[in-house]
């Protein structure tokens, strides 16, 4: 089981990612933002971090940044609904 930072600015999509990871047998932490989910990344540990890119005022880019050099250890999965 692995413990998952869930990380976008849509309800929807946290809901639907949540789900499917505890279908799956593993541990989500739903965080809808950038600046919540710094926070949290460094508070505690995680597995995996699945975030969108698009969000604001902190972005998945600069999520990616924090994570590369707080927690190097940390899968990142990062998504977006545009082209």
């Amino acid at each position: 089981m692995a413990r998952v930072l869930l990380v976008d600015d849509e309800p929807s999509i946290l809901n639907v990612l949540n789900t499917l990871m505890k279908a799956e047998g593993h541990d989500p932490v739903s965080i809808r933002g950038g600046e919540k989910a710094i926070e949290t990344m460094l508070s505690d540990r995680f597995d995996l971090m699945i975030s969108d890119i698009r969000m604001s005022p902190v972005d998945g880019m600069q999520l990616l940044k924090t994570a590369h050099r707080e927690r190097p250890a940390m899968a990142v999965i990062m998504l977006t609904a545009y082209g």
